[in-house]
């Protein structure tokens, strides 16, 4: 019985700490293909995740052109998806307003755009 006990105590322990991960409380939306053109909603603290799709062996690639830092702050690089069809820009809500994400896919960020991503988003 008391070989029960100590695993038992420790996990009720464990369990009522809670978690203290960076994550917690804040909401991931991704922004794809299907949110080009459209207005999308977060919350300050939230993090947006743009998906967006490459052509494998391209020499293109992502350039974030426009978006307003002080709303929606770009917190890291892009990061290629498995498979290689699309890479993930990642971003913090940082306080309330509303930009624009503007992202051209080119060979450099002077060359014409192959594709071009647009969407809106609304932190409250």
């Amino acid at each position: 019985m008391r070989r029960l006990l100590a695993p038992a105590a420790l996990l009720l322990g464990l369990l009522t700490v809670g978690c203290s991960c960076p994550w917690e409380g804040r909401n991931v939306w991704l922004a794809d293909a299907a949110s080009e053109g459209k207005t999308l909603q977060t919350t300050k603290g939230d993090e947006l995740l743009l998906d967006l799709e490459v052509t494998p062996g391209s020499k293109a690639r992502w350039y974030v052109v426009e978006v307003d830092e002080k709303v929606l702050e770009r917190k890291g690089p892009a990061e290629e998806q498995p498979g290689g069809k699309s890479i993930r820009i990642p971003f913090d809500a940082r306080r309330p307003g509303v930009t624009d994400l503007v992202a051209f896919y080119a060979t450099s960020r002077d060359a014409p755009p192959e594709k071009t991503f647009r969407t809106t988003v609304w932190v409250r």
